[in-house]
């Protein structure tokens, strides 16, 4: 946004995350205001273009900031830097606009660690970050606090060795992580460890549609995972799916979902309540590269 000098105030986010939702809502077979799975949405917002959002019209200058935030950060050269975030997402949650004219500010957490981890310089401006240093700072952060704060390494043979077993899960409208960090991780882990069926003996990973980063949102949150990791390192039950549960104010089950390990995605079966888990089934999508 400060690049473009183009401060998209809250309401423009969640038009278009609002707008994305609705254009990939019915991929999976049921309208439900979730995408069950991002990485088939591809809505553009060019398609709001023009159109009002309160006192002011979304502009080809929003689109185009939208476009990166789901692109992600790339360098110099174009290079992939990460992944953005996912369609669905909350686009207001990594940053605050404001003021006349506009301006903005990043997430604290974020904007802290540039200023005292990588500049070191309290009085350091992030608004003077010149066309090519953010790409600088990224691999010093990498290269200085990789070993110290990372936790990427795919080697997991000692705690597999030892019995260990792992359910990884992450929510696909995570507004402050990038879910495809997620993926991307078990992936090299799978590579890593010998393959797909190696790795599923004693790690998997559950995605689930529809909530952020607290697993709060319109999609139902996984349920009885510590009773399923039990169940698994000590009756040998690897878990087959989850089940995922919404509640309504008053705490009534209202929706219940299954979630199949990745790269499964649960779909309508095509009869029956979609506000049941039986009424849905397991299959293996066909994901688009970023």
């Amino acid at each position: 946004m400060h690049r473009a000098q183009t401060f998209m105030p809250k309401p423009k986010l969640d038009r278009v995350t609002a707008a994305a939702v609705s254009a990939c809502d019915g991929l999976d077979g049921v309208v439900d205001g979730v995408i069950a799975d991002p990485s088939r949405c591809t809505y553009d917002p060019e398609a709001l273009v023009g159109t009002r959002v309160e006192e002011g019209t979304f502009t080809e200058a929003d689109a185009d900031v939208v476009r990166k935030i789901w692109e992600g950060p790339r360098g110099q050269d174009g290079r992939f830097l990460w992944y953005g975030l996912a369609r669905g997402a909350d686009l207001s949650a990594l940053a605050s606009t404001g003021g006349t004219p506009p301006t903005g500010k990043p997430i604290d957490v974020a904007l802290d660690y540039l200023q005292y981890f990588l500049v070191q310089d309290r009085h350091w401006d992030w608004t003077s970050l010149a066309s090519g240093e953010f790409e600088l700072l990224f691999n010093q952060s990498a290269e200085e606090f990789g070993p110290v704060l990372g936790s990427d390494d795919p080697d997991l043979s000692h705690f597999r060795d030892h019995g260990g077993k792992l359910i990884l899960y992450h929510g696909l409208a995570d507004q402050l992580i990038p879910v495809q960090g997620t993926t991307d991780y078990y992936e090299q882990l799978q590579q890593k460890m010998g393959g797909a069926q190696r790795t599923m003996r004693f790690a998997r990973l559950f995605l689930v549609p529809g909530v952020d980063h607290g697993f709060i949102g319109a999609g139902p949150s996984p349920t009885g995972l510590m009773d399923a990791l039990v169940s698994w390192v000590e009756d040998g039950k690897a878990p087959e799916r989850l089940i995922a549960e919404l509640p309504d104010d008053n705490g009534k089950i209202i929706r219940a979902r299954p979630l199949f390990p990745y790269p499964q995605i649960a779909v309508y079966k095509g009869t029956g309540s979609t506000d049941e888990a039986a009424n849905f089934i397991s299959r293996i999508p066909n994901r688009q590269t970023p």
